[in-house]
């Protein structure tokens, strides 16, 4: 009967068991879709710069919980093209679901070298999605001296300062040179061509060209071939060299679309007619008084545009003056080396300028030039030498300030802010140990930053900037422990002398950073005992209380064993120990500090765990006479995996402490004795987090 009992037993206890298998299995509740895998590699971009975003389509059906796309390290993302990008986006679904949707991508580098990662596409009970990302960060590509002769000046003088610098650039003919440029200078991150008039990076363009393949030849319709386009007409300066092959202003064109365009001025177009298949519009518009027929390309190459007519005026400033009588170039041209421009046209250009500012691509694109012509467009790599030579208005403030700023991954010393970027260009970052930020930046004001808190500039006194970028997160390292930070984020347009901050939508919180610097934290089983040793040590302290001793069986739920006083403040190095002597559990178990301060505030170490599993490792004595010493018998040896071990002599004396890297195709270490005296030694052994005594005698 007992066996029938314990039978049933049994038989109950399976059948309770395989039930709740049924109940706990995970059952997905929705797909989630990209329409790709990976997007193109973003290439080279500047630290503290912003590449240009890339796109892919996501969906989802039937989830039953909100779908986060969160980004690595070095990336963020948004659902509008334009702003609000950040580490992490959440979409809330519509009956469980979430249609067609575009999700932008961008690379913002804070840190050298290449990056890579996953874009994660996850749902709570739903398998989630991952796109690969990569980039590669790079320091500022304009060498040191270029622009070294720039100094105050203003006007006309600046501008031929700049033409003296340009000139003399090395030409490449009109056939093949140009469409081999082409190659570098106007290609997108997929390889694809780069359409000035007919590119989308924010939707899928009308039409994609392959390099070469597509190159015109004859066309009749949008999307038959590309070709060269003179955004400065060639007919305005008949087609001479070097213009007429300079890379600056000749960009890769939808073949009808640049026809359609034809020699007219840019301008903004209200009466329209023609429409290109991406918004390019052919018409009449308010033109700062100007009332002929102009072409207007969408507001994504407004500012390439416009920069390119910049540096035609500063690189040509000995024959611009002579062009005015050429086709209808006296619509825009006034006769004369500077201004060069008709008003009604700078005041085009400069709002054009603040309207679209420069971007990556037109950063890969002079770099890109510079490579085959050895002189750079100055007007992207200093944007305010446009306002320093014609003047106009400094950039729009922003009108959409950085939200969800929150402080991450604080230590003692380092904390990580990120944030959604508003619609400004770029944003600044300042920050105030122990008091409210009072002080702002000011309109006009370049600040130069360093995120190491200790070396950073000051905006004001106490008032530190530690981040000036276009990024929606910055790492602040250099700071003091047990300090409370006040943190702000300033969304800004423009460029040094010409920056327009949004003070007013300053977005501000505070953190303290943690009190004790940690160097370490262990827990060992002594060998034959039911004992667990701890033992940490830190490298300073600040109004450190004391550590609570926590151990838990699970990894989820700790109790508190023991407590041990801290050293309050401290800038040396402070070791600890604590001995678990109630050890009574089935392994694993799990060790955590909880570090409290005087204000009753705390903050948790790292988790360590004790793991029985581990076989006890062997000690065999050799005694061979070139050989004198002791193999330790080493179980389950992986590489990268160190033994530890300490000699203690009969008075209680360290003679030998040691530390072997493990070869994991062997299974011993030898230490040597040779030049020990006969006599009893204790040795301690410290092997796979586990502590270990034998005793040896040496004859």
């Amino acid at each position: 009967m007992i066996i029938s009992r314990n039978n049933i037993f049994v038989a109950m206890r399976f059948k309770i068991l395989l039930a709740l298998c049924i109940v706990t299995a995970p059952v997905w509740a929705g797909t989630i879709l990209s329409n790709v895998t990976t997007l193109s590699n973003f290439g080279n971009v500047y630290l503290f710069h912003s590449s240009t975003q890339q796109y892919c389509f996501i969906s989802a059906t039937g989830l039953s919980s909100n779908l986060v796309i969160t980004a690595p390290n070095g990336f963020e993302v948004s659902t509008n093209s334009k702003h609000s990008y950040s580490s992490q986006v959440t979409i809330t679904p519509v009956s469980g679901n979430v249609s067609n949707r575009l999700l932008y991508v961008r690379f913002s580098p804070s840190a050298l070298g290449t990056h890579s990662g996953n874009l994660i596409l996850s749902s709570s009970g739903s398998s989630s999605v991952s796109i690969s990302l990569s980039g590669n960060g790079i320091n500022w590509a304009i060498p040191s001296n270029y622009y070294s002769t720039v100094n105050t000046q203003r006007g006309a003088a600046l501008k031929s300062v700049l033409y003296s610098k340009i000139s003399g650039h090395t030409s490449v003919s009109y056939t093949p040179g140009v469409w081999n440029a082409y190659a570098t200078t106007d290609v997108q991150a997929n390889g694809k061509v780069w359409d000035i008039y007919s590119t989308k990076v924010d939707s899928t363009s009308p039409y994609i060209y392959t390099l070469g393949t597509d190159q015109c030849g004859s066309y009749s319709n949008e999307g038959d071939c590309y070709n060269r386009e003179h955004t400065f007409p060639q007919s305005w300066f008949s087609s001479s060299s070097p213009m007429v092959s300079d890379l600056t202003h000749l960009f890769a064109s939808d073949g009808k679309v640049n026809s359609v365009r034809n020699n007219y001025p840019f301008g903004n177009v209200s009466s329209v007619n023609y429409t290109s298949m991406y918004g390019g519009k052919r018409g009449t518009g308010s033109n700062f008084g100007y009332s002929g027929t102009v072409f207007e390309p969408i507001d994504e190459y407004k500012g390439d545009i416009a920069r390119a007519f910049f540096y035609m005026a500063t690189r040509y400033e000995n024959l611009i003056a002579g062009w005015q009588n050429n086709g209808n170039a006296n619509d825009v041209l006034n006769g004369t080396a500077y201004p060069a421009y008709d008003s009604w046209y700078i005041n085009l250009l400069l709002s054009w300028h603040n309207l679209d500012p420069v971007s990556d691509k037109e950063l890969k694109r002079n770099n890109a030039i510079y490579t085959i012509q050895n002189n750079r467009n100055p007007f992207i790599d200093s944007p305010q030498f446009a306002y320093k030579i014609w003047g106009g208005n400094i950039a729009s403030e922003p009108t959409l300030a950085a939200t969800n700023l929150s402080v991450t991954n604080i230590s003692n010393t380092s904390v990580k802010l990120t944030w959604t970027s508003g619609n400004g260009s770029r944003r600044i970052v300042i920050v105030r140990p122990a008091a409210a930020i009072s002080s702002f930046p000011v309109d006009t004001f370049n600040y130069t930053f360093n995120s190491n808190f200790a070396i950073a500039p000051q905006l004001a006194s106490n008032h530190y900037v530690v981040y000036n970028g276009s990024g929606s997160s910055a790492t602040i390292t250099g700071l003091q422990p047990g300090v409370n930070y006040f943190y702000a984020v300033i969304e800004y347009n423009g460029w040094y002398n010409t920056s327009n901050y949004f003070v007013s939508g300053a977005s501000s919180i505070s953190a303290i950073t943690l009190p004790v610097t940690w160097l370490n934290f262990s827990a060992k089983k002594i060998a034959g005992d039911k004992k667990i040793v701890l033992e940490w040590s830190t490298a300073s302290e600040r109004n450190n209380l004391g550590f609570c001793i926590e151990r838990s069986e699970d990894g989820t739920n700790y109790i508190e064993i023991g407590f041990v006083k801290g050293k309050g403040k401290s800038e040396i190095v402070s070791t600890y120990s604590y001995i678990d002597n109630n050890f009574n559990l089935n392994f694993p178990v799990y060790y955590r500090l909880r570090q409290l301060d005087y204000d009753g505030s705390a903050n948790f170490s790292d988790v360590v765990v004790v793991d029985e599993l581990v076989q006890e490792p062997e000690v065999l004595m050799n005694y061979a006479a070139e050989e004198v010493g002791i193999y330790l018998l080493l179980n389950n040896p992986q590489f990268g995996e160190y033994v530890g071990s300490t000699f203690i002599d009969a008075s209680g004396k360290i003679v030998q402490q040691l530390k072997n890297e493990i070869d994991g195709n062997k299974d011993k270490v030898f230490i040597a004795l040779d030049n020990y005296p006969a006599g009893v030694y204790i040795l301690q052994v410290e092997y796979k987090n586990r502590l270990y005594r034998f005793k040896c005698i040496k004859y």
